[in-house]
């Protein structure tokens, strides 16, 4: 008998998710799964959507996709559903009859909308981490809207309402918009954790769009509404000044860019400069930019935008980091075909693996008389899980315990100083993770971020865990007042918070994340430049007085706007006043000393020598900026002078070790004028290990800056870069200040 393959189409995907038990949520004509909120679909068509994985077409195609199968085994359980479907009554399939074509148009003005944003701006900057002001002004000017409070259908409650961001056309019509929920519930929207959608019957030519200028000479594509803004904010002192445009898709759709450009050219008489592509650092980014890839018209470049540090704009932002890749389309394509043959080599294994798994079940299921509901696979799931979780820490609770045992020696002291100063970049608490678990690493990276480069970690290795960026989980408090995730918890739990009965609350959550070091990969001798972090000067190269000069300003630059700390350094009647006001060394009057007023701990100046040579003024400067940065604010009651002293000693080491200046007269030399610090470091009670933390924290903030702004001593063109220096700087030194204590003596070189 031959296949009905229309009849096989034509089979609902709505019913197979009701038959399968599938958690979706309905939006107008579409549905999203609870548990793949990328995952859609389109009712009218009777067609899926997976955008994350760029994915989609019939049930055939949705079954094959989801569970993750060979075709072959698609199909059994697609004609298996099938003979249950055309075994249902007319009433049951009635429910799932051919939808009418949806000729409703979006209409702005029917709309409800709140006369307030308050909900919305506390949304952005609390949960999204963009800026008050920032945020403050997009509301004015009509950028960002306010929805009405709602009930959920499905509990009833009370929603927060949704943030609007309206698609404005060439005419300031508003023609569409996003629709991003304010109320986080990760049980019900999974990772993402909100509602997002796209207004029903929006004009999908458009998009979320904003320009500075006339926007006429360069266009930048975003995927999310909130990824543009993120953008916008750290890359606002290099647009403000241009006539850029940015729009976001709502998705990857290349014919809103298409549309985009010629809106463009018929408004302006010209295409823009540049086209610029800066979709996620994902599989389903790289292939949205690829389309442009041979796509070229006359006197426009095509470019692609890729965050450093994270999936997507919005990670880029909250990293503190706000640096981002420009590289060709041609580039891109190379990424995209190593992500590819990763991700089908990925796909390959986990299908023969599955096969396993569901042979192994089978007999289990066998052996106990019944099949496993689908609540018993996700508690295994999550037991495995709780596996992997006690496992992880365990290795990161030895491998903090080994970082804190190196105090008790010198020797391992410098060797972890001089990791740090290599400019990985990492938290302290990730940093000392790496340096406990593998002395030797240079250059660390992400299973996915070696992939994206063209590298794969060698099979077999074992990688280093530290902890990611944090995620809000949310949890049950039980009968008994005990916390359960709600990954945990029960159905009945579930459906009891829902209800209201059971409390929830939202917990902070750092995930392990596995790293490997570039040792471990297949990486040529070609591709390291690129990976290596920026130094401010060249070890290969003599360093000129002219460079010395400027990493001296650029020091300067840090302590005076980012510290806010005043730096004289020119003044004849410094050595008179150090003379007067600090302890003679053994190399008579001091270099220098941080004089804070104890009135106002505000009011802080770093008095500096005028009749020091340039070397000597940024290793006394360096030691100054680690006193400012660590004990400006310091308790009475927190450590002692000569640990403070050690700390900026070694803060100052760091510095001038990531800047090719080698410290001191040698480092045997200088190791030795630690000793009588280091030894009664050893002996110091330092409970949460906070001594050595704290001086990776100071460090990193200054050695970051000094990279943003410097190259081989060279200053950096900002124009050409990502101008993140003063933000970044910024969370740097507000992160290094945070929790230390008021200190109100000046501290001497």
């Amino acid at each position: 008998m031959a296949v009905d393959f229309d009849a096989m189409r034509a089979l609902p995907i709505q019913g197979y998710l009701d038959y399968k038990g599938i958690d979706y949520t309905v939006e107008h004509n579409n549905l999203r799964l609870v548990e793949h909120d990328s995952l859609i679909v389109n009712l009218d068509k009777n067609q899926f959507y997976w955008n994350s994985r760029q994915k989609s077409g019939d049930l055939g195609n949705f079954i094959e996709a989801y569970d993750d199968i060979s075709s072959k085994e698609a199909w059994v359980k697609w004609a298996e559903y099938g003979r249950y479907y055309n075994g249902q009554d007319t009433t049951v399939k009635q429910k799932y009859a051919e939808r009418p074509k949806n000729d409703y148009k979006f209409d702005f003005a029917k709309w409800r909308t709140a006369d307030t944003t308050r909900n919305s701006q506390e949304y952005l900057v609390n949960e999204r981490g963009l800026d008050p002001n920032f945020v403050s002004n997009l509301a004015q000017a009509g950028f960002i809207m306010q929805g009405k409070p709602r009930k959920d259908r499905e509990t009833g409650e009370w929603q927060k309402p949704a943030l609007l961001f309206p698609w404005y056309d060439e005419n300031g019509k508003v023609v569409g918009l996003d629709q991003q929920g304010t109320s986080v519930d990760f049980g019900k929207f999974g990772k993402r954790g909100t509602e997002k959608k796209v207004a029903a019957g929006a004009d999908t030519r458009y998009g979320y769009n904003f320009r500075t200028g006339n926007g006429a000479d360069e266009l930048i594509v975003f995927e999310a509404p909130i990824d543009a803004l993120s953008f916008a904010q750290m890359r606002f002192n290099g647009i403000k000044n241009k006539n850029v445009t940015l729009l976001s898709l709502s998705g990857t759709d290349h014919q809103k860019v298409l549309a985009e450009l010629d809106r463009m050219n018929k408004a302006n008489g010209h295409l823009p400069k540049q086209l610029i592509m800066a979709t996620d650092a994902d599989l389903a980014g790289y292939k949205a930019a690829d389309v442009f890839d041979t796509l070229q018209f006359e006197g426009m470049t095509n470019l692609r935008a890729v965050p450093k540090d994270g999936k997507d704009w919005n990670d880029q932002l909250k990293s503190g980091k706000n640096d981002f890749e420009l590289i060709s389309m041609a580039d891109n394509h190379e990424r995209l075909t190593a992500l590819q043959a990763f991700a089908d080599k990925a796909q390959s294994t986990k299908l023969t693996e599955n096969k396993v798994i569901k042979d192994e079940k089978r007999i289990a299921v066998a052996g106990s008389g019944r099949a496993k509901t689908r609540f018993d696979r996700e508690h295994d799931r999550n037991e495995r899980k709780k596996q992997h979780r006690v496992e992880n820490e365990k290795i990161i609770k030895d491998a903090l315990d080994r970082t804190a045992a190196y105090k008790n020696d010198p020797v391992e002291i410098q060797r972890y100083l001089d990791f740090v100063a290599n400019g990985q970049n990492y938290s302290p608490r990730n940093t000392m993770l790496i340096y406990g678990q593998r002395k030797d690493a240079t250059i660390v990276m992400g299973y996915k971020q070696f992939a994206e480069r063209g590298i794969q970690v060698n099979k077999g290795e074992k990688g280093m865990k530290i902890f990611g960026a944090p995620t809000q989980l949310q949890s049950i408090v039980d009968e008994n007042g005990q916390k359960i995730y709600w990954r945990d918890a029960t159905p009945e739990q579930r459906q009891a918070a829902k209800a209201g009965s059971l409390e929830t609350r939202k917990t902070l959550h750092y995930p392990v994340e596995t790293v490997f070091d570039i040792k471990q990969t297949n990486a040529t001798v070609d591709q390291l430049p690129k990976l290596l972090p920026n130094r401010p000067v060249n070890l290969q190269t003599e360093v000129s007085p002219e460079q010395l000069d400027r990493i001296y300003q650029t020091l300067k630059d840090y302590a005076e706007n980012q510290q806010k700390v005043r730096v004289i350094d020119d003044a004849p009647e410094s050595v008179q006043f150090l003379a007067s006001n600090k302890p003679m060394t053994s190399n008579g009057v001091a270099k220098g000393a941080l004089v804070i007023d104890k009135k106002n701990p505000d009011n802080a100046s770093i008095v500096l020598r005028h009749d020091l040579p340039v070397t000597d003024r940024i290793s006394t400067l360096a030691h100054e900026m680690g006193h400012a940065s660590l004990h400006r604010n310091t308790k009475t009651d927190s450590h002692p002078t000569h640990i403070k002293e050690l700390q900026a000693e070694l803060t100052s080491y760091v510095v001038l070790k990531n800047m090719g200046i080698e410290p001191g007269d040698g480092s045997e030399r200088y190791m030795s004028e630690w000793t009588d610090g280091l030894k009664k470091l050893a002996d110091y009670p330092d409970k949460d290990n906070t001594i050595l933390a704290d001086v990776t924290k100071a460090s990193t903030a200054i050695t970051s800056f000094l990279s943003d702004k410097l190259s081989n001593g060279e200053a950096i063109q900002y124009e050409q870069r990502v101008d993140r220096s003063q933000q970044a700087a910024k969370k740097a030194e507000q992160q290094t200040l945070q929790d230390q204590a008021n200190e109100t003596q000046g501290r001497t070189r």
